[in-house]
């Protein structure tokens, strides 16, 4: 796969999320180029994520699927984080019909300490069809 899954369009907020790389050909760790695009910014990361191999941790197509299954809503909210926090998707539902989706990125290895730079875009969704959507989308493109 080449081509990159968006969520957004071109002249809004775009979350782009390009092929993941399985740098060591195990299918347990995969580092995926991650860029946020809004009103000027870009910011770009390399995430490094887990396969869920080890049932510990969740995917992020596992995440969202979660999320579309209470699309009723939920109290909160719920986060999924890349294995060394570079790409962080913070969900919140309104209770009513959309979930709001806070992606931030980091810069990639390891920074603890908050003190380096940070990238936020939140997209706006309808809780059911349209997650529905990005999280069919999300899995089919991606073992992420």
């Amino acid at each position: 796969m080449s081509e990159p899954f968006v969520l957004g369009r071109a002249g809004a907020a775009r979350w782009v999320v390009h092929t993941p790389e399985d740098l060591h050909g195990d299918g347990y760790i995969f580092t995926v180029r991650t860029e946020l695009h809004e009103d000027g910014m870009t910011a770009v990361t390399t995430a490094t994520v887990g396969s869920g191999f080890d049932g510990r941790e969740t995917t992020l197509a596992g995440f969202l699927d979660d999320l579309v299954a209470d699309w009723h809503g939920w109290d909160g909210s719920r986060v999924w984080q890349s294995m060394e926090r570079e790409l962080t998707v913070d969900a919140r539902h309104d209770r009513r019909r959309h979930v709001s989706l806070r992606v931030t990125l980091r810069p990639s290895g390891p920074s603890g300490d908050d003190s380096a730079w940070s990238a936020t875009a939140v997209f706006v969704l309808e809780a059911g069809e349209e997650m529905s959507r990005l999280a069919g989308n999300l899995a089919a493109w991606s073992r992420l």
